[in-house]
């Protein structure tokens, strides 16, 4: 016995366990953990990037509302048709000067007054060499400057279009040390084709600053350029006018080309750059890699040494759940190889070589299925032998109240002297047993079935004394069709037991009338009375059999074993269905594969 025990001990289910836990723990979680690792720098820079395309998508929104409002006041100075004659004017009389640079002044501070929550200024260059100031006035030096912008082959080229500059130092006098962005419109008389003036609008380079300054974190830069690579503003106040870096220049040449925001992963940093059209300027912000990735360097220390708790664990648990997996199947084995080896008995000293627990208790529980797959068939077998018996019994009996009736009813012909109809209703009585007794296969045509059913209803009609109407249509195609025999009867039985029978003479003739028709590969048959109907709870209680009128019965089919019987040799797809109402008649419909008799 301990030999036995031995040798299955030290079998392979319990090393092959131990050796597939490790191998499946070790390198699955070391994988796990660096995987893990890189992933979460992945999403983690992906959800930077998300973050830097919206917070630079709401940047170029606020820029926009910015940029909108100087181009609407360049607009309203540029379609004022009160400007053009003081800009043309030649001045010899200086208190009429006075009093027109008065009057266009007034239209400049008009438009400064809509507009009073952006800080910009404003100067209107005449053609007739004069300047007009929003309320500064300029120096000699800043007038120079203005009267220079004229002379930009820019302007020239692009008419009816805004020319905007990078930042530069303020025209208004003893403000020169104010950065400022200018919007640049030549003013253009479209019907006369003459230009009168020049408009200059002077925006704060404070007022960009303040659209992205709180919407960047302490480790972003952001900062826009102008076409010539100058700094229009900048995060770090330092560098705003100044020219950029050639390396961040190609960098954000290198990003651009695409519609929308385009993300540069660099070196050091990731960058987002979108162009703004509208001004040629391009917006940039910068975010440091490093700075980024501090937290996730972090995280890959704790991951590792979660990895090494993990593995140290899981090889624990390995051989606890392989000892408490093995040793039950270890002792399952040696019985059974025991059992075989001796005969039903152990021998000691019986050699045992290495065994495959999981093969031999995979081969016994193959036999046993097939067993059970036996086991199954015998009992499925003889169940439908034993339902096939009892169904051919049930169509041998005739009910013998039902013969009782039919041949009280032939006595009762003879006492009122109606002779003429004792041979036709023995006969109906003799062919309605031939084919339902005397046959012996299941189907019969759907011609014969119709032949038994009038049968019947003659004898119904003697037994009630009461002429019962059968109508058929059926399709021409359909004569020869197979179906169970006594299909038809059970439910004309019931038409005429629970409808007909009790609706009162004065009502109306009794009327029975049947439909067959072809539905896809089915045939659908309706059998309609007009009698008396019935109620739900009659409705739902058809499938409960048909107990209540057993002593009126031909046979002892009734509805219920007649959907049954079609349910069980066709499936659920087809049986009875059952639809009344009161003092409405009943329609039963029956649907059958269609199968045509070879």
């Amino acid at each position: 016995m301990n030999r036995i025990m031995k040798a299955v001990t030290a079998g392979s289910l319990f090393k092959r366990l131990i050796t597939s836990y490790i191998w499946l723990i070790i390198i699955p979680v070391s994988l796990i953990g660096w995987m893990s690792f890189k992933a979460s720098e992945e999403v983690l820079m992906a959800k930077i990037s998300d973050s830097n395309k919206q917070t630079m998508n709401q940047i170029d929104r606020n820029m926009s509302t910015l940029l909108d409002q100087v181009t609407a006041v360049v607009n309203m100075i540029n379609l004022n048709p009160n400007l053009e004659p003081y800009l043309l004017k030649r001045y010899t009389d200086p208190y009429q000067e006075l009093i027109d640079r008065a009057i266009v002044e007034k239209n400049m501070l008009q438009v400064s007054l809509a507009f009073d929550w952006m800080q910009f200024e404003s100067f209107l260059v005449g053609n007739n060499g004069l300047i007009y100031s929003q309320y500064e006035t300029v120096g000699e030096e800043n007038s120079a400057r203005l009267l220079q912008l004229q002379k930009e082959h820019k302007l020239g080229t692009a008419a009816d279009q805004i020319m905007w500059t990078g930042v530069q130092a303020s025209f208004a006098k003893n403000q020169e040390q104010m950065n400022v962005f200018n919007a640049v419109k030549l003013l253009y008389n479209p019907y006369t084709h003459n230009e009168f003036g020049l408009f200059v609008l002077s925006v704060k380079e404070d007022s960009l600053f303040r659209i992205y300054h709180d919407s960047i974190g302490a480790d972003a830069t952001f900062f826009i350029l102008d076409q010539d690579g100058r700094y229009v503003t900048h995060s770090n106040r330092q560098l705003v006018g100044k020219k950029a870096d050639a390396e961040i220049l190609n960098e954000v040449a290198f990003s651009k080309g695409t519609n929308g925001i385009s993300t540069l992963y660099g070196k050091n940093t990731l960058t987002s750059v979108k162009d703004i059209e509208s001004t040629g300027w391009t917006l940039v912000m910068q975010v440091s890699v490093h700075s980024l990735l501090k937290e996730v360097h972090g995280l890959s220390r704790n991951i590792f040494l979660m990895t090494l708790t993990l593995v140290a664990v899981s090889i624990a648990a390995a051989i606890w759940i392989s000892r408490r997996i093995a040793m039950p199947l270890i002792r399952l084995n040696q019985r059974i190889q025991a059992y075989r080896l001796t005969g039903g008995g152990i021998r000691e000293n019986q050699d045992l070589h290495e065994v495959n627990e999981l093969a031999i208790l995979t081969t016994e529980y193959e036999q046993m299925i097939k067993k059970l797959e036996h086991t199954i068939y015998e009992l499925v077998r003889n169940q439908e032998e034993k339902r096939a018996a009892e169904w051919n019994a049930l169509q041998a009996q005739i009910n013998p109240h039902f013969l009782y009736n039919t041949l009280n009813s032939i006595k009762c012909l003879v006492w009122v002297n109606k002779t003429e109809y004792i041979e036709p209703t023995i006969n109906a009585l003799v062919k309605l047993l031939q084919m339902t007794v005397q046959r012996s296969e299941d189907e019969i045509t759907l011609r014969e079935e119709l032949a038994c059913l009038k049968y019947y209803i003659y004898i119904q009609e003697i037994r009630l004394s009461r002429k019962i109407i059968l109508r058929t249509y059926i399709d021409e195609e359909l004569w020869p069709c197979r179906l169970p025999k006594l299909l038809l009867q059970p439910i004309v039985e019931n038409a005429i037991f629970h409808g007909l029978e009790r609706k009162p003479e004065e009502e109306g003739e009794a009327v029975i009338t049947l439909y067959a028709a072809s539905y896809l590969d089915d045939i659908r048959i309706e059998i309609s009375d007009n009698g008396i109907g019935m109620n739900t709870d009659q409705m739902s209680d058809w499938k409960a059999g048909d107990a209540s009128r057993e002593n009126h019965q031909f046979s002892g089919i009734g509805m219920k074993n007649v959907h049954e019987r079609l349910q069980m040799n066709y499936g659920g797809h087809y049986g009875l269905t059952v639809h009344s109402a009161p003092r409405q008649g009943t329609t039963v419909t029956i649907t059958i594969p269609k199968r045509i008799a070879g």
